[in-house]
């Protein structure tokens, strides 16, 4: 799903999946949504980036999973109830990203979706595409303020790792291993 374009069409819509990681809401384009399960058991990969939990079987096919906790650097916890696999589609390949939970399907006009702010984009511009916020209303679904969705570059959480990045998911990894 691309950035938001100014000359959308005044009707268009978009459909997207939200869910909570660290407190914090997050959305992708629905039609990147391949099914939404509970874990999975895991087999670690030896050497994979520290944000690659291992790997899973589904309908006899291998994918791998990426926690998102630790992709984005958030202390690690153990899975709760809530606790979901996403199997996305991505760049022709499945992919599980581990979520604390899914939440709902938002139907947003597209105007609704706004490019990152320059400090979200300065510090992750290879994580998210916008931000997006309730239902688009100014009150949000339920009346009271709008709940801002940063939408998701699923594309992106599979870059490689840049340097440094590494040795500091490991060590936070290890540090919430041991806590």
């Amino acid at each position: 799903m691309a950035a938001p374009e100014a000359a959308a069409p005044e009707g268009a819509r978009v459909q997207l999946c939200t869910f909570r990681v660290g407190g914090e809401d997050y959305a992708i384009d629905i039609m990147r949504v391949r099914e939404i399960i509970p874990p999975q058991p895991v087999t670690p990969v030896p050497r994979a980036p520290a944000f690659v939990e291992g790997v899973f079987h589904l309908r006899d096919e291998v994918i791998p999973v990426v926690d998102v906790r630790r992709r984005f650097g958030l202390p690690i916890g153990p899975p709760t109830r809530r606790t979901r696999f996403l199997v996305v589609n991505v760049a022709r390949r499945r992919i599980g990203l581990v979520v604390d939970e899914v939440c709902e399907v938002l139907r947003l006009p597209r105007h609704a979706l706004r490019p990152a702010p320059a400090l979200v984009a300065d510090g992750g511009p290879r994580f998210f595409l916008g931000v997006c916020g309730g239902d688009g209303r100014p009150g949000g679904r339920r009346g009271g303020p709008a709940r801002l969705r940063l939408l998701l570059d699923v594309k992106a959480l599979l870059d490689p790792v840049v340097p440094g990045e590494a040795a500091a998911a490991r060590a936070q990894a290890e540090a919430s291993r041991r806590a």
